[in-house]
């Protein structure tokens, strides 16, 4: 089989499943929620308006000023600006529930940042574009369009589901998270085959740029969370997670004709690892202090 044909074949399956896995993860995990916990994460503003400041402006600045200190190639400081603006990821709710972090608040935030992701991210790609020689370009409705669909649909499915058919709910859940980890290992295969020469266009500063913004945004939302160990963890996940959807969408409107998945794969299982190793560290403190991370 010619080996371009066989990445072609490979992104464009693996972009489809991906497409798949975010709504797929919000539905298994949100089937857990009820609307009544999703109603007490709206009853805190205080720590809501904390997430928004911190996603929203923080992160984006310093992931902004990161890349041009680091001075690293556009291709990957493209990546890495786009997701520093666009938070809101649909995995901030797997992440929160594997690292003992709320995941009614995880739920909240993820909503927030979706619904007014069209007015944020518009905004800040304009001003990237003046900082950066870069055009990117997305209209809003289309982006909203995109992004509902994978996060707060399946979101409030999941919900609507586990209040009247908790029976069903139950089995369906099953069955999603079998077909998630075939998605996740067919796009870890297909991400390395594709991903491999991309490898290259990632130069060591990128990984120092990529892992201090990650760092950042991961202390920034933890100390900027609620009032638990538990918001605070789902908060420093969420301010590190942008939103992968429409990281690809952005990337592919602006320039159709450059492949991103390889450098997007990198990117994420760098990122992924960043926040492993922040986690570890956490449990490690917390486990000399004779605590756990799920506590108060």
């Amino acid at each position: 089989m010619d080996m371009l044909f066989l990445k072609n074949l490979l992104t464009t399956t693996g972009e489809l499943l991906a497409h798949a896995a975010f709504p797929m993860v919000v539905l298994i995990i949100s089937s857990r929620v009820t609307v009544e916990d999703l109603v007490a994460e709206f009853r805190r503003p205080w720590t809501l308006v904390k997430a928004f400041f911190v996603t929203s402006f923080i992160v984006p600045l310093v992931t902004a000023g990161a890349v041009k200190a680091f001075d690293i190639p556009l291709l990957v400081g493209g990546i890495v600006l786009i997701a520093g603006v666009a938070p809101g990821d649909s995995f901030a709710l797997l992440e929160a529930k594997s690292k003992r972090g709320s995941i009614n608040l995880a739920a909240a935030t993820m909503s927030l940042l979706c619904l007014i992701m069209p007015f944020t991210v518009t905004f800040w790609l304009w001003v990237v574009g003046k900082w950066f020689p870069l055009r990117f370009t997305v209209p809003p409705l289309r982006l909203w369009w995109t992004i509902l669909p994978v996060t707060v649909v399946p979101l409030l499915v999941g919900i609507t589901l586990h209040r009247y058919l908790p029976a069903f709910t139950a089995v369906l859940q099953r069955v999603l998270e079998w077909c998630f980890r075939v998605c996740i290992i067919f796009l870890g295969i297909a991400g390395l085959i594709v991903g491999i020469k991309d490898l290259s266009k990632l130069t060591v500063a990128s990984y120092v740029c990529i892992f201090f913004v990650v760092s950042f945004a991961i202390v920034a939302g933890y100390y900027a969370g609620g009032s638990t160990r538990k918001d605070r963890i789902s908060l420093g996940l969420t301010a590190s997670l942008g939103n992968l959807a429409a990281v690809l969408l952005i990337a592919h409107t602006s320039y159709p004709n450059v492949h991103v998945l390889g450098i997007v794969v990198v990117f994420v299982l760098w990122r992924w690892v960043i926040i492993m190793l922040w986690y570890l560290f956490l449990r490690l403190r917390l486990h000399l202090r004779g605590e756990k991370p799920g506590e108060p």
